[in-house]
This record gives C-alpha cells, sequence and structure tokens, in this order.
C-alpha cells in the first residue's frame, strides 16, 4: 500500500477489469481447443476449421454472460459466489456451444468435445479466479473499517461484516449518530468509512467530503433517497443546477414488453416444468398427507389481491396454531421433501400459472402477504413502491440477497429494481437466478435471533 503525507493508506488500483476479462475469454477458448484436440486427436490442425470459426463466437458470448453475471463487478462476498457464476455461465457457452454446432453442423462426429471442454474450462477459470482473488487481496491489503449509523442498523451490517471472507475487513471503531463529532479523530486510522444509518444530511454531506478530501472509501447503505438519485439527470433550471428525480411508474411500452417476454417464456418453460410438477406431486403425495398444491393470498401490482399457487413445502395447517409467522431455518413444520423443494426453488413452478394469468411476472419483486404487507407499511411507508410493478418469480432481492436477508435490504433491492426496470436487468436477473439455485444459504429460514428483531402489529 502507498501512503498520504499524513502517515494515512492511499488506494491503490487493483488487476484492470479489461485484463481480466481478457484472460476469460483466453481460458474459455484454451479449454475449447484442448478439449477438441484431446477428443479428435488432431495435433496437425487438419480439422481444426470448424474450430476457428466458433472461437470468435465463443469470445463474444464468454464476455457477455460473463459481465452480466457479475464477474467484472467489485467483489467483496469472497470466493463462493464467483464460482457458482462461473458454474452458470459455463453451462451457458456449452448450450450455446452445442446449439452453434448443430447449426452449422460443425463438429458432427466430435460429440465428446461438448463433453470435455466445460470441464476444462471451469478448471482453468476456477484456478484462474482464485489466483486474481489472492492477488488483489494482496494488492489492497485488509481494510480498517469505521461504521457509522443508528444502533440497529450498525448491528445487522456488522452481522453482515462478519459473514465476509477474512482479510476484506476489519471493524475498528462504531460511531453513533450522537457521536459524529469524534469521527475526525478515527478517520486516519482508518482505509475506508461505512454509513449504516440514517445520519443528519449535514452530518453525512460532512462525513463523505472529509473521506475524500482524505482519500478514504465510502460505502453508503442506500435509504429511498439514494436509490432515486441513482436514476436521477441531472440539468438545470435557469442559470441553477438540479436533480431531476424520474418517475418510478412503469411506462406502457415497458409494461407490453414485459408482458410479452413473460408469455414467451411461461409457454416455453410450460411442458418441462408439467412433467416435472407431475413428478414432484407424485413426491409430496407420498411422503405427507394433504393437498399437493399450496394457495396462498398475496399483494400484487398496484395493491391487487391474488391467489398465488406453490407446491406444498410445509405439513397441511402449518399456520392454525400460530397464525401468520416466517418460516425460521430450523422449522419443524417444513416436511423434508419441501426442504428439497426450497432449496432448489422447484415449489415455484406452479406460479408459472399465475404468469399466464398475468397475476405475476417472471422478474420483480416477490409478492407477499396482505397481513406482512400492512406490518411493513407501518414501519416503512415507502414499502408500497414496490407495488408499482408486477411481483416476480424471481427478483434483484432474491438473487442478492438471502431469504434471511431482514426487509429493509430486501426492499433496497426492490426499490432500486423499480426505479431501474428494463429487459436487460430482467435477462441478468434470470441469469443470476441460476447461479443462487447452487446456494443453500439463499434459501435457508429466518434464525430465531433475526426472527426476534421483527416488530409484529398489535392485535
Amino acid at each position: 500500500m502507498g501512503f498520504t503525507k499524513d502517515g494515512g493508506h492511499v488506494k491503490t488500483g487493483g488487476i484492470p477489469k479489461w485484463l481480466v476479462a481478457l484472460v476469460d475469454i483466453s481460458l474459455v477458448n484454451l479449454g475449447l481447443y484442448f478439449a477438441f484436440v484431446f477428443v479428435t486427436g488432431d495435433l496437425q490442425g487438419f480439422q481444426l476449421e470448424p474450430l476457428f470459426l466458433l472461437l470468435p463466437l465463443i469470445s463474444l458470448v464468454t464476455a457477455f454472460l460473463f459481465n452480466n453475471l457479475g464477474l467484472y463487478s467489485r467483489q467483496l462476498s469472497g470466493l463462493m459466489p464467483v464460482i457458482r457464476s462461473l458454474i452458470t455461465g459455463v453451462i451457458g457457452l456449452a448450450l450455446f456451444s452445442v446449439l452453434f454446432a448443430f447449426w452449422t453442423r460443425a463438429f458432427i462426429f466430435q460429440q465428446g468435445v461438448f463433453l470435455a471442454a466445460p470441464l476444462l474450462q471451469l478448471a482453468l477459470l476456477v484456478s484462474w479466479r482464485l489466483l486474481y482473488w489472492r492477488l488483489e487481496l494482496w494488492i489492497h491489503g485488509q481494510k480498517k473499517l469505521l461504521v457509522l449509523g443508528s444502533a440497529e442498523e450498525v448491528e445487522q451490517a456488522l452481522e453482515k461484516l462478519m459473514c465476509l471472507p477474512r482479510g476484506v475487513f476489519e471493524v475498528v471503531k462504531v460511531i453513533g449518530p450522537d457521536q459524529v463529532e469524534e469521527f475526525p479523530e478515527w478517520l486516519p486510522q482508518v482505509d475506508a468509512v461505512m454509513i449504516t444509518g440514517t445520519l443528519e444530511l449535514e452530518d453525512k454531506n460532512r462525513v463523505i467530503r472529509e473521506c475524500f478530501d482524505s482519500n478514504r472509501e465510502v460505502f453508503i447503505v442506500p435509504g429511498l433517497y439514494e436509490i432515486i438519485l441513482t436514476r436521477a439527470m441531472i440539468t438545470q433550471v435557469h442559470d441553477t443546477p438540479v436533480v431531476e428525480c424520474r418517475d418510478m411508474q412503469i411506462t406502457f411500452s415497458r409494461l407490453f414488453s414485459k408482458r410479452l417476454s413473460d408469455l414467451t417464456l411461461a409457454l416455453v418453460m410450460a411442458a418441462p416444468a408439467l412433467l416435472l410438477m407431475l413428478l414432484l406431486s407424485i413426491l409430496i403425495k407420498v411422503t405427507s398427507p394433504g393437498p399437493v398444491i399450496f394457495a396462498q393470498e398475496r399483494v400484487g401490482f398496484r395493491n391487487r389481491i391474488f391467489t398465488l399457487y406453490k407446491l406444498r413445502t410445509m405439513i397441511t395447517g402449518a399456520e392454525e396454531k400460530s397464525g401468520p409467522v416466517f418460516s425460521t431455518e430450523e422449522d419443524d413444520r417444513v416436511t423434508p421433501v419441501g426442504r428439497f423443494l426450497r432449496a432448489t426453488r422447484l415449489d415455484e413452478l406452479p406460479q408459472l400459472y399465475n404468469v399466464l394469468r398475468g397475476d405475476v411476472s417472471i422478474v420483480g419483486p416477490r409478492p407477499e402477504r396482505p397481513y406482512f404487507v400492512a406490518l411493513f407499511q407501518g414501519e416503512m411507508p415507502e414499502y408500497n413502491l414496490r407495488h408499482l410493478v408486477k411481483p416476480g418469480i424471481t427478483g434483484l432481492a432474491q438473487v442478492a440477497g438471502y431469504y434471511a436477508t431482514n426487509t429493509r435490504d430486501k426492499l433496497r433491492y426492490d426499490l432500486y429494481y423499480v426505479s431501474d426496470n428494463s429487459l436487460l436487468m430482467d435477462f441478468r436477473i434470470l441469469l443470476l437466478t441460476v447461479p443462487t439455485l447452487f446456494n443453500r444459504e439463499a434459501a435457508r429460514g429466518l434464525s430465531k435471533e433475526a426472527l426476534g428483531r421483527l416488530t409484529w402489529p398489535k392485535s
């Protein structure tokens, strides 16, 4: 690390993202080449013409897939999310290669290439990304972090920071909103500052300004105000610069294009989903008494109530005594088959019927029950803004967070999706849904401690 004149650390640049992408593309092509030579035994290059035809296209698809899987964004969550995204990307590349080969009639007698190539590519990519991760940690070192905010949000932030890989952050000081005057004396001793709570605007501006002056990184847990500003435009009124906040209402053209894409995807997925649901229905029926399909009221687009359908994962009458409650990580109401269905998200398959009916989209904020919507709106008035778009089977909060992620953080993701709603965003979320299926923690219920922090409406 370098140092400023006052002895503080300065930020040093890491490995350029374009270089990371170039290595990724080279290793993907190298893996395909090695697989081709290994399977065909062609060391003289007499049969390489179809391979050379495929490589440029594979390079473009690799860059496109890997970028949308977030492999070139800054990673602070460790290696496992990267590996899950790499697995998804390699599977996508294999499918593209097979389709392209079928279309061009290339490799018609070398089907083994498409089995060997993904394994070689994944081995090369994982090895490279492990080296890249170590290099980044070596270049940047462990960051000493100062955390500012309200007690509750600081506690939640610290829980998440403790889950990060060792070597990323070391929390050296926590400062509450009433102790902001202590901030200047601690700033020289840290590399980065995280603002988690609702500081006064004047205090927040001062903290950010002093961080920039001292060349420290700043991480802000956004509120509604900051999320809206991510889509704002800088313009002017006469000679005064102003920030124009865009309306979060979804446009008619976006509604039409989203509905068209929903219908197309739902119809394409209908046949395999029906076959899979038939097999799962038999499994559910023979392992626990009760109906196969579970129906429940949810709040949808513009606060309309609709009936959502899922494969049953709990015992029949699970909430007869307790009333509406969240599922916990050791919930004995969940059946053994239900745990598998939740971990793999297969319990969501009947919602394709809801998509065809127009109740939900493929991508959007997850619909919640009216009881919990009333609870969350009482605590967070901006919660109602997530109903400006249709709910979805998968969403940004589901691919970026976990089932047990607190409601306020999920709302931040949902509001960001509402403010940046587009087909490209939907495509990225669909891609990121695949690696989420490999993450068992993403489907784990709330811990008892997290459940205890929830505020329930008075009866």
